[in-house]
């Protein structure tokens, strides 16, 4: 098993989630004690106790506003559903008008108020739960509050760089595509590649082929995988 500290400098470790259930919280902090995220995406309208808040902000890792729409998560959201059927409900509430984007204007910017009460200061990056701030329509909203809360950073990188593909790799290559005149007549600041580590078979292999720049690698550490991979290899 083969160390990363000679590529550290081109990856950025997210933990996603925190603020899901008390499982995902205690996993994130242990893991941020040992060192081995460097940005914290936090769900301001889960379980987020005033002293996992001071632990947060004493760590000084950067802390991102994790953006979801409905707050339709809880204990069964520990387990991903299908790529399938994780679009499929997406688009069936889009079609039931439960999503519009006037919806998701207010809503986003109350989790960002939200985050800047907890916190005492704007997110240090922007991204969301499923990813759906990469949907073209609510890309434009994202955007829009970066500029406002002057949020240094979204995540943006490229999912197909790297031989580490499924569906929803190749779903949000082809969005990243749609919204990339918008991020570069805007100067969008984020990661060369991005990558969910659980696309990543063998991460040996992944760590020595890194692409050229910045890699964002995305992780769910109430997982055990995800944990163990974070843990063992980061």
């Amino acid at each position: 098993m083969e160390s990363y500290e000679s590529n550290r400098g081109q990856i950025i470790v997210t933990a996603d989630d925190f603020g899901l259930n008390e499982q995902t919280n205690r996993n994130i902090l242990y893991l941020l004690s040992l060192g081995k995220i460097n940005r914290v995406a936090v769900m301001v309208h889960g379980k987020i106790s005033p002293n996992e808040v001071e632990e947060l902000i004493k760590s000084h890792v950067k802390l991102d506003v994790h953006l979801d729409i409905l707050h339709e998560f809880d204990e069964s959201k520990k387990r991903r559903s299908g790529s399938f059927g994780r679009v499929l409900d997406f688009c069936l509430k889009l079609a039931a008008r439960k999503i519009t984007i006037k919806k998701v204007t207010a809503d986003w910017e109350n989790q960002i108020e939200m985050f800047r009460k907890i916190f005492g200061k704007n997110p240090d990056g922007l991204n969301s739960h499923e990813h759906v701030h990469l949907f073209p329509p609510f890309f434009k909203v994202a955007l829009d509050l970066r500029e406002k809360y002057t949020i240094p950073y979204i995540r943006f990188g490229d999912s197909i760089s790297m031989p580490h593909h499924n569906m929803i790799s190749y779903i949000l290559h082809l969005l990243r595509r749609i919204n990339l005149p918008a991020c570069t007549s805007r100067s969008c600041v984020s990661s060369g590649s991005l990558v969910s580590i659980d696309w990543i078979k063998n991460v040996d292999n992944f760590l020595t082929k890194l692409p050229d720049g910045t890699t964002e690698v995305a992780c769910h550490p109430e997982l055990d995988e995800d944990f163990v991979k974070i843990k063992e290899y980061f």
